[in-house]
Order: C-alpha cells, then structure tokens, then sequence
C-alpha cells in the first residue's frame, strides 16, 4: 500500500514539472511587437516565426487591406521590433451637375411667317456622378470615375415658328432677295426651250438650281406667280431671269432688285 502512494506521489510530480515546463516554453516563444497601423501603435504578443506569419493572424481583426512598409513578410520576429503598415481604403463620392436644356426650333406651316410660339418650356435636369476614391492610410491616392446617373431628367424648350406668308393672295414659306432681269424666247443664244425641255414663255423664270431648286413656283412683285424651269451660264446665285414675250415687254422690266416669295 505504501508502495502504490509512493509511485503515484512520483507521477503527479512528474506532470506538474512537465506542465510547468511546458507552460514555460509557450511564455518563452511569445515576442511582444509594436504595430502601427497608419502611424496608430498597437503592441501585441505572437509565438510566429516571420513576420507574414503574423500578420496571417492580423487579418483577423484587421478589416481593411494594407501593405508593409518597413518590412518583408520573410523577415524573422524579434522582441519589440516596429511593424509599420499602410492601409489601403476605398470610399465612393458623389456630387451633382446641372443638365442645361437647348432650345429646339421646329417649323410650324399653320403659323404665320415671323411669328413665334413656345410650346414647351425648358427646364435644366440634374444628374449624379459617382466617383471612387482610393486612399493609403489618410492621404487620396487616386480619384476614379464610376458612372453619371441622371435624376431628374432635362426637358427642352420648344419654340414653334412660323413659315407661311401671304402675299397678294399667295401663301409663301420664304422670300429672298434677288436681282432680276429679262429675257425672250427670241434672244441670242436661245432657242425657245427650257432646260427643263418646256417651252419658254411669259411665266418661266431661270435661276440657279442651288438657290431655287428647278420646279420651285414663285410669285415676283410686278411679275407674278412664275415656275424656275430654266438656266442660264449668268445666272449664278441670288440672281432671275424673267421670261416674256416679247422685247417690249423685256426691256420694259429692265433689270430690278425685287423680293422674291417661295410660294408653298
């Protein structure tokens, strides 16, 4: 009986040796190290080995990224050595931006010439624009743009104008100005047809097909109503030639400055 309490007194004082011992070595591997995260120190105590080991663990607690920067991950621990890291942060911004409306124009053939009407008036619209910005610790690293979000939308102003006249009866859509003159069937050069391959006579008229295109009628003060189906080598830009019938009757026009109506 002696003997049994002997050896168990033995045992229990060999476990409480080996616990001590172990509990002696955990304390003795334990390295206390000074972490700044964005120039804040903390210390904390680790058993690793390497300073990417330790940090393994940081990733634990620390919810955003970082990077070292006074150190490699390969770099061994040692007692109360500094680690300084730099975390690496996103936020989204954003900021408004007026959207200025534009004036639309739109011909109205029921309105009078030179009159105007506003339909719709215009209103500026506002969008949101979103922005990403990247920062190291407390300084902005980069500022990118993500996306423009329209939230209220622009609405134009419309402007109704009006395109027909009336000039002795005649409803007319436009009027230039323009030098006119007069020609006969009979005259030098011409041999009583058109360009058009129509006959000429009192209510042809030549022009130049850029300004008033061939088929166009018009209605000339001291004339009358006239259908552009003719050319002629001079005549070039805002210039007619009136066709009659006889010379009389040409040199009787002459050569004058008059309006001249697009007729619709």
């Amino acid at each position: 009986m002696k003997t049994h309490l002997r050896v168990l007194a033995i045992v229990v004082f060999i476990l409480v040796i080996g616990c001590g011992t172990a509990s002696a070595y955990s304390k003795t591997n334990m390295q206390s190290v000074v972490v700044n995260i964005d120039g804040a120190p903390r210390m904390i105590s680790t058993d690793k080995e390497t300073v990417g080991e330790m940090l393994e663990d940081l990733d634990k607690t620390i919810d955003t990224e970082y990077f070292l920067n006074d150190a490699e991950e390969s770099d061994p621990i040692e007692a109360m050595m500094t680690i300084s890291l730099t975390s690496v942060t996103e936020k989204t911004t954003a900021e408004t931006k007026e959207i200025p409306f534009k004036t639309i124009e739109r011909a109205n053939p029921k309105m009078a010439l030179g009159t105007t009407k506003v339909v719709q008036e215009g209103q500026n619209g506002v969008s949101s624009l979103f922005y990403k910005n990247v920062y190291h610790g407390s300084e902005l690293i980069e500022t990118k743009f993500v996306e423009e979000k329209v939230t209220v939308p622009v609405q134009n102003k419309i402007v109704e104008y009006g395109t027909t006249g009336m000039i002795h009866g005649h409803a007319y859509t436009k009027q230039i100005q323009a030098k006119v003159t007069a020609y006969t069937p009979f005259d030098a050069g011409c041999n009583g047809i058109t360009a058009t391959g129509t006959t000429a006579k009192k209510g042809v008229i030549a022009v130049d097909p850029k300004v008033i295109p061939l088929g166009t009628r018009v209605y000339i003060p001291g004339y009358g109503v006239a259908v552009a189906q003719d050319t002629g080598g001079a005549i070039k830009g805002n210039r007619i030639d009136v066709c009659y019938a006889t010379k009389a009757e040409a040199f009787g026009w002459g050569v004058r400055n008059v309006p001249v109506y697009i007729l619709q």
